[in-house]
């Protein structure tokens, strides 16, 4: 490692700007290797060869590490998603005419580091052989919005953290900001200036609006797995943030790209494959479940097996390999599948969850209000913060919780879990959000959640009763005796989900909020687990 080649250059985009690449060769640098590529916008202002010097290993690549645009010790201006295709093609049209050039090239990179890859490939460079792009879905609507509600756990503000990342312009911003009424505009508020990007994804909440098809909404990445013939390992966690789009995009392959392609699911969250936890934690630290010790150099391997020089045992093309949570068990299987029984928990008046419904037709009604919105524990699988441990249930009047009795038997849970949630307002339009917990030990930790709208599919009259379905992020996990299950209902979710305003039309031009009642109506509402008894 320390007698690796490494060198800086300045590449020049085809507007003139300089980017700042970090090169390191093998050895003494004489040869032609495969080229690994990386595109960061998080490298420091210092830059970063002591690192490469003294952590980094070739493993007989070549690898080509630059900064985004506007970022470390890159010119220009960084303003996400916009650059990053004609900068990383440049990039690549650079190492073409390097004497380190063999003909391959491989792409790495997680998060926005896989989305500046995912910019260009449908492009389908014939010298790319193979990428490993963990964490990151390629369609842009799931990284901004989940079903119209404005995600400012994630997007919205890491997206002003990068806005002119390396520019000394004002950052006014906190978690309330995302309360401004009304939202559009608030740009101008946080920079001192409007930044029309931001603005525009705040005016089309639905993933139908054309906005999506164009550039600007992201069209040069939809689909781009299957729009590129080269091998793809992607790589996702239960608690990370794009877990539900690294599974639609792994669905969504074709048979014939999906065979030459791999996919892997680790139980942690938005950083796939931690170091061990050195901090006691009531979070558990998953024995087993990381990557750097069932597969050192997993990235390598792949890229190894891609080439044909080796054979990677533990990852299998055409194939899911997941880390089952709580079970200690790493499982391979072509699709995450329901599990093959159905497990029906319906909500009860006296907040139980029980397996038969109630009589009658009974409510929870509790007041909704806008401007004190209902905080959580942790991002579950659709923001920053993944799996955490749960406040107290009922914690608050606008909090509802329903547990269940004691799990008898262990049971596995596999796939897609739902709620069917019957619900009525006072207003025109609000919101419902449903967070779904296990409690082990008086500690209840957070399974999955999800948020809607009453009238995101149809038009919504104040007092009629209305049937909300929700649909998880899928899950492999395991139950023991004595654990219980836990629903939370309210109709806010901050910091996270932008907050409902409970008046109808587009929520980022309303001007004011009401406060409203909403009411849980109990018979049919309930939770629908696919499970497997072990014992």
């Amino acid at each position: 490692m320390e007698h690796d080649t490494i060198y800086e250059k300045r590449v020049i985009m085809r507007d003139n700007v300089e980017l700042y690449t970090v090169v390191v060769l093998p050895g003494d640098g004489k040869g032609r290797y495969p080229t690994i590529v990386c595109r960061t916008p998080y490298a420091p202002l210092t830059g970063n060869v002591e690192h490469f010097r003294t952590e980094h290993e070739c493993f007989g690549y070549a690898y080509v590490h630059q900064h985004c645009r506007g970022t470390g010790l890159s010119q220009g201006v960084c303003v996400p998603y916009v650059n990053e295709r004609n900068d990383g093609l440049d990039l690549l049209e650079w190492i073409r005419q390097q004497p380190f050039y063999n003909g391959e090239i491989f792409l790495e990179g997680a998060s926005y580091l896989s989305s500046v890859h995912y910019s260009y490939i449908n492009t389908d460079p014939k010298d790319v052989k193979g990428a490993f792009l963990p964490v990151q879905d390629c369609k842009r609507y799931n990284i901004v919005y989940r079903h119209g509600f404005l995600k400012t756990g994630l997007h919205a503000s890491w997206a002003v953290r990068m806005y002119k990342k390396n520019m000394e312009i004002p950052r006014n911003l906190c978690e309330e900001t995302w309360r401004t009424l009304p939202l559009a505009g608030v740009t101008k508020a946080i920079f001192d200036e409007p930044d029309e990007q931001l603005e525009e994804e705040m005016l089309h909440p639905s993933p139908d609006d054309k906005f999506w098809q164009t550039p600007d909404g992201g069209s040069d990445y939809l689909d781009v797995c299957n729009r590129c013939s080269f091998p793809i390992l992607l790589a996702t966690s239960w608690y990370d943030l794009y877990t539900e789009g690294v599974f639609d995009m792994w669905e969504q392959l074709t048979p014939a790209r999906r065979k030459d392609c791999a996919m892997v699911v680790t139980p942690f969250d938005h950083n796939y494959n931690p170091f061990p936890r050195t901090a006691p934690s009531d979070v558990p630290d998953f024995e087993n479940g990381r990557l750097r010790e069932v597969c050192p150099n997993l990235m390598f391997r792949w890229f190894d097996q891609c080439r044909g020089v080796a054979t990677l045992d533990f990852i299998q093309k055409g194939n899911i390999t997941y880390y089952r949570a709580f079970d200690k068990k790493w499982i391979t299987s072509p699709f995450l599948e329901n599990a093959p029984c159905i497990q029906e928990y319906f909500l009860t008046s006296d907040r139980r969850l029980l397996p038969t419904p109630p009589a009658g037709n009974e409510s929870i009604t509790y007041t909704y209000n806008p401007f004190a919105p209902a905080p959580f524990a942790g991002g579950v699988c659709n923001n920053f913060g993944g799996l955490q441990v749960q406040h107290a249930p009922n914690s608050r009047y606008d909090i509802i919780s329903f547990i269940s009795e004691p799990i008898e038997k262990e049971t596995v849970c596999e796939g897609r879990i739902q709620v069917e949630l019957h619900c009525r307002s006072t207003a025109p339009d609000t919101c419902f959000y449903v967070r779904l917990s296990f409690v082990r030990g008086g500690i209840a930790l957070s399974l999955r959640d999800d948020i809607d709208s009453l009238c995101r599919l149809a038009d919504y009259t104040p007092g009629e009763e209305r049937k909300l379905e929700f649909t998880f992020a899928p899950h492999a996990f395991k139950l023991l005796p004595g654990d219980l299950l836990r629903l939370d209902v309210s109709s806010s979710c901050v910091p996270f989900f932008h907050v409902h305003t409970n008046r109808k039309g587009l929520q980022a031009l309303q001007t004011g909020a009401d406060v409203c009642r909403n009411t849980i109506v109990m018979g049919a509402s309930k939770v629908r687990l696919f499970t497997e008894t072990l014992s």
